[in-house]
């Protein structure tokens, strides 16, 4: 029952959040509130003004899309007057809490409540027609790179970096890390001047560089929203490989299973020894609301369910947030399991740090990235763990990635 009301109050609060206030007083006919067409966002992330840029679209009072070059994120939980304009991103939960400044710009801030007391000065100014980079890039620029995050320090790891740039500078790509990728990036290049960001509900992200054309080199810095800046290294490499993401954790010496007995958002909790799991086929998936990268697992994971769950799969996910809460936990569980169609059951693990995850999984050698998924035969046994995902932002990489872990899906079956 209450598992049932919390989700019946937040269909409600979802449904009134998606109506206008203002209507036609002759026709009834309700009036958009918001220019629609093209908008150009912009987060302001320190106090020199250094900004990253999101482009928009709004279809209606009732519906904006967030674009990240082919990714399309679709909102339509807004509330709009005359003044006030209140956007509830899907999945995350974040929030745009803008003031009407004239009808091509808006104002205010973004919240992002996975992180405490965690917001940043966001503007909103119309375009009105997709608009296209002027200067035209006049050198070679590859499309596969050996990159290096804070390279000359003791926290250096490796990455690949995915880029395309047309002819008209437009550029779009990711960087490839052992524990994930950084989706879908979209920018310019301009000169030697490459520019990538993103905007994915949960993360601001921008990545600038310096490309040296005589050495082949990009120098750059990587800044993470307000919290989070280091610098970068690239240099072309068709063949620079990472490590492959199902060697990274495994099992204690000697042991063969995994275990943990956790609530789920009713109070009950559930326990790999359930008569549910007897017998089956079963992913563990290591995961957090507030992880992109785990959001795209997810859907990936829906999929596998509903294709193989009526011939014996199962999947359990242990979700760990950033405010150890379990109301949050409640909250958080019930919008991803209405936005993506979550079915399987979800139990909550805790405070998201790799060290707390390692106590509810000991287990295990360590926990390196959210996402990371076990996966665990018939008789109980851990077959394989797969450390971090590779996104659809990662294009071949994914389909790659995808293709193996069907097939490994289909021969626990």
């Amino acid at each position: 029952m209450k598992q049932q009301l919390l989700f019946a109050l937040f269909i409600l609060t979802t449904l009134m959040a998606c109506q206008t206030t203002t209507k036609d007083t002759n026709n009834d006919t309700p009036q958009p509130l918001l220019q629609v067409g093209e908008w150009k966002g912009a987060f302001t992330i320190d106090s020199t003004g250094k900004t990253i840029k999101v482009a928009l679209e709004v279809i209606s009072d009732q519906e904006i899309w967030f674009k990240n070059g082919e990714e399309k994120i679709v909102v339509n939980h807004i509330e709009v007057d005359s003044q006030q304009l209140r956007i509830v991103m899907p999945v995350f939960g974040s929030i745009f809490e803008l003031v009407r400044q004239n009808e091509n710009q808006w104002k205010g801030k973004w919240i992002n409540n996975h992180k405490k007391d965690y917001e940043m000065p966001f503007v909103a100014d119309y375009v009105g027609t997709k608009q296209t980079v002027d200067t035209k890039p006049n050198i070679d620029f590859a499309e596969r790179w050996q990159v290096t995050f804070s390279p000359n320090t003791p926290d250096a790891y490796p990455a690949i970096g995915l880029f395309e740039v047309s002819s008209e500078g437009a550029a779009t790509g990711t960087f490839l890390t052992e524990t994930g990728d950084y989706r879908y990036l979209v920018g310019d290049l301009q000169g030697n001047q490459l520019t990538l960001s993103c905007f994915d509900g949960a993360h601001v992200f921008l990545f600038e560089a310096v490309f040296k054309e005589e050495v082949q080199l990009l120098e750059g810095t990587f800044w993470s929203g307000k919290h989070w800046k280091e610098s970068w290294t690239a240099t072309p490499n068709d063949t620079f490989e990472l490590a492959q993401m199902d060697t990274l954790t495994h099992l204690k010496a000697g042991l063969e299973t995994i275990a943990f007995k956790l609530p789920t958002i009713t109070g009950d909790s559930i326990s790999l020894t359930d008569s549910r799991f007897e017998g089956k086929p079963t992913i563990v998936q290591i995961m957090g609301t507030w992880c992109p990268n785990c959001m795209d697992e997810t859907r990936f994971f829906v999929d596998m369910y509903e294709q193989y769950h009526s011939k014996g799969l199962e999947i359990v996910a242990i979700d760990f947030e950033l405010i150890d809460d379990i109301t949050v936990f409640a909250e958080s569980v019930i919008r991803m399991q209405q936005d993506l169609g979550v079915q399987y059951p979800i139990v909550y693990g805790g405070y998201a740090s790799k060290i707390e995850a390692a106590k509810v999984l000991p287990q295990l050698n360590h926990i390196l990235s959210y996402p990371t998924s076990i996966f665990i035969d018939k008789q109980g046994k851990v077959k394989a763990i797969h450390t971090g995902f590779s996104g659809p932002g990662t294009g071949i990489i994914y389909d790659n990635y995808t293709q193996r872990t069907r097939q490994l899906i289909e021969e626990l079956l």
